[in-house]
């Protein structure tokens, strides 16, 4: 059966296709290749439309779609809008494919902007979003580490050593709260100046959705504002999770809001970051892009923001069920 998350994800999907052509909310006048932009997210659209069409309702079908489609309106913005991707708009983008898309993984290109990048989001979006999925898998294995420990307690006969149920529920309580605290956290810590939910504090609802199979059921009435008490007698790093660039604030200990909105910085990108190719990959799937609109020379000059997107992919786990 589909998950939860795959249910949820074939309703956004469905709401996302009707305004699939703007996708990242770049005006094509904003482009290196304004004209050749406009015909390849068209082209996106109406085979996105298309694919959700053929799958006659498959909940899992429409959310391959989905995938498929924000891959290639990546490759739109490589080939023929290159110069603005590291704006918030093309980041507020990529946030909605890891958002849709359960297969999504890095790297993913031009994503995060490079520190100190021209015409940058003013918020590095990426850093929050990637602190919020490393926050989901350390949460997910956590929990997991918690689970198995009761296992192999109770196969091996040590029903000594096994503990009782509230044990066990304040374990998975600590897993909960921790992730919870570093997602909500790292909106705070990366853009202290912004609007948290701007930042991305509110990306805990996508990714950490409550009734997600296996991941609450061992706590009886979760609920985040009551992790204040968990949190003040434990050191989450304990636990399994990174400190290295979140927080981990309680529900009444958080910094004062930021109170920007989200905006370019000054600068622009005058060669395609990738250089005039770029090849990535999801899944099973690869891409060689080609860059239009861009002066040679611009390019041979251009070294200290490459983005290429290559590497080994890493998903993060659990979002597939």
């Amino acid at each position: 059966m589909p998950s939860v998350y795959f249910t949820l994800s074939a309703a956004v999907l469905a709401g996302f296709a009707s305004v699939a052509q703007a996708q990242t909310n770049i005006t094509n006048n904003a482009c290196a290749d304004g004209s050749s932009y406009d015909s390849c997210n068209r082209d996106v659209a109406n085979k996105w439309g298309t694919c959700v069409t053929d799958c006659r309702g498959d909940g899992d079908c429409m959310v391959d779609c989905g995938c498929t489609a924000h891959q290639q309106y990546i490759n739109c913005m490589a080939e023929t809008c290159w110069n603005q991707v590291y704006s918030c708009e093309y980041q507020l983008f990529v946030q909605q494919y890891f958002a849709v898309c359960p297969s999504a993984a890095e790297p993913i290109p031009f994503w995060p902007a490079p520190d100190n990048a021209p015409n940058r989001c003013s918020c590095d979006l990426g850093k929050v979003l990637q602190n919020t999925l490393t926050a989901r898998k350390e949460q997910m294995t956590c929990m997991k580490n918690v689970t198995d420990q009761t296992v192999n307690e109770a196969s091996s006969g040590n029903l000594a050593n096994l503990g009782n149920g509230l044990n066990i529920a304040n374990q998975a309580t600590e897993c909960a709260c921790c992730g919870a605290s570093a997602s909500y956290s790292a909106a705070w810590e990366v853009c202290p100046d912004t609007v948290p939910t701007l930042a991305g504090a509110n990306l805990w609802g996508v990714f950490f959705p409550g009734d997600l199979p296996n991941l609450y059921n061992s706590i009886p009435n979760w609920a985040w504002d009551t992790c204040d008490s968990t949190l003040d007698n434990l050191k989450c790093q304990d636990i399994g999770f990174n400190d290295s660039s979140d927080k981990f604030y309680k529900p009444g200990d958080f910094p004062k809001n930021g109170t920007s909105t989200l905006h370019n910085v000054a600068g622009t990108v005058t060669a395609p970051p990738s250089g005039t190719v770029l090849t990535w990959s999801q899944s099973s799937t690869s891409w060689t892009v080609t860059a239009t609109g861009y002066d040679a020379k611009a390019v041979v000059s251009q070294s200290e923001y490459r983005a290429t997107a290559t590497g080994t992919s890493t998903d993060f786990p659990g979002r597939r069920m």
